[in-house]
């Protein structure tokens, strides 16, 4: 029974550095909706702007995440030729930071050109 007290001690107090270790980053982490109040993040609409402003189409995704230290916003937009293109923007500055045709819209529309040529 001694034996297991030393044993439990060490995994509450590793437990609770884990919790303490979760609570400190979620303080060190600003509050999104005050970010956006305050303008240090694009809102949703003025982002949504200038993508389909570069890329005509339907927004069909908007996702709000933090990565490698800043907000992005990663938007999924459907061209007029039906292909699904996924874009990274900076929350900040809406620079385009990436873009990808999604895979899976793009071997649809082939497959669908096939079964027209019959």
């Amino acid at each position: 029974m001694y034996t297991r007290l030393p044993i439990a001690l060490l995994t509450a107090a590793a437990l609770s550095a884990s919790i303490a270790l979760t609570f400190a980053e979620d303080a060190a982490t600003p509050d999104v909706a005050e970010l956006l109040r305050s303008g240090e993040l694009l809102s949703q609409e003025a982002i949504i702007k200038r993508a389909t402003e570069q890329h005509p189409g339907k927004v069909t995704e908007v996702e709000l995440e933090r990565k490698d230290g800043r907000y992005v916003y990663e938007i999924d937009i459907v061209g007029e030729n039906g292909t699904k293109t996924e874009f990274s923007l900076d929350a900040k500055s809406g620079e385009m930071l990436s873009s990808k045709i999604d895979d899976d819209t793009e071997a649809k529309n082939d497959s669908e050109q096939e079964d027209d040529d019959d």
